[in-house]
């Protein structure tokens, strides 16, 4: 494939004198459909992560570019980047190295930390990744609960399914996997956290928005509603270190990275350049996340530069 097909959609933003990609190789970036009328040659877009709130998905349909990505492909890394989230809060990891670099050594015993063995985790969010992190801490002898509304039931053996109100009466550790919808956008606010358990901890892995503020989850932590937060996304990302959350201790943070491993990588793109390029031989991809979009045909010049759809 050529080398030219592929360029990031950050050179194409900032660089207005050059619209001629013909494939856009998107993770976090934001494209809207004004970006998408501006891409005359555009051909497809393969989208790296799991989610696509992103992406203007109507739009691309619209005008006929497909979207394809890889699903499944990252479940099992992000599941044991969760699972060291909650091990690094529940085990408070942050406080005690800090009782060995800041030389705090006599006030080692002050910290407290969770046993994982008969907690119960409360997993929000029940698809491929929620599933594999049920099995992964049920083998750490932890309780295991879920909440998702698109289940009415299901043979998991891993997990029980619940309301949510009672998944919140109940787990010491709650973990966050849910899409990011209308409904999900920020679900976690003073209301919600007002009916966890006290002193429980939340992991949120899926998208930044799903929690109100960092304001919300600040104030938990100080009136001990929560007793520590694992952070892998933000509600603005990058998040803005000058905000109180993260001068505390029991907030600890990764760089929306905790699932990047080299065999998710190479997995990936191995993935999204087979399906890219049966999408340039005219085929139908494996995964495609609108394939509506197939069986749209718009000539070139109907995308102008500078044009919005």
């Amino acid at each position: 494939m050529a080398r030219r097909a592929f360029a990031p959609l950050g050179e194409i933003v900032v660089r207005p004198d050059d619209w001629s990609a013909e494939v856009l190789i998107v993770r976090g970036t934001r494209l809207d459909a004004r970006a998408l009328g501006r891409l005359p040659d555009l051909r497809a877009i393969a989208r790296t992560g799991a989610g696509y709130d992103n992406l203007d998905v109507d739009a691309a349909t619209r005008l006929g570019i497909p979207i394809v990505y890889a699903p499944g492909v990252g479940t099992q890394p992000v599941a044991e980047g969760t699972v060291a989230l909650v091990l690094a809060a529940a085990k408070r990891l942050r406080e005690l190295g800090a009782v060995v670099h800041d030389s705090l050594w006599a006030s080692r015993y002050d910290v407290s930390v969770l046993d994982i063995e008969g907690a119960c985790l409360g997993i929000v969010g029940f698809g491929s990744i929620g599933r594999q992190v049920a099995r992964l801490c049920q083998g750490l002898g932890m309780e295991v609960i879920a909440y998702d509304p698109a289940l009415d039931d299901f043979g998991e053996p891993h997990a029980e399914l619940v309301p949510l109100e009672e998944l919140l009466e109940r787990a010491d550790v709650i973990t966050l996997h849910c899409e990011l919808t209308d409904q999900t956008r920020g679900l976690v606010d003073r209301r919600l956290l007002a009916r966890v358990k006290p002193g429980a901890i939340l992991v949120n892995v899926a998208r930044g928005q799903i929690v109100e503020s960092e304001d919300v989850l600040a104030d938990a932590l100080a009136s001990g509603r929560l007793s520590a937060v694992a952070l892998d996304v933000f509600p603005c990302e990058p998040p803005d270190q000058g905000h109180r959350l993260y001068a505390d201790p029991r907030a600890i943070c990764t760089p929306h990275a905790v699932g990047l491993t080299s065999r998710w990588n190479e997995q990936v793109f191995h993935s999204l350049a087979r399906d890219v390029q049966s999408v340039l031989a005219g085929e139908r991809p494996a995964n495609v996340l609108n394939p509506e979009a197939l069986t749209e045909s718009l000539p070139a010049g109907d995308r102008a530069p500078g044009s919005a759809r």
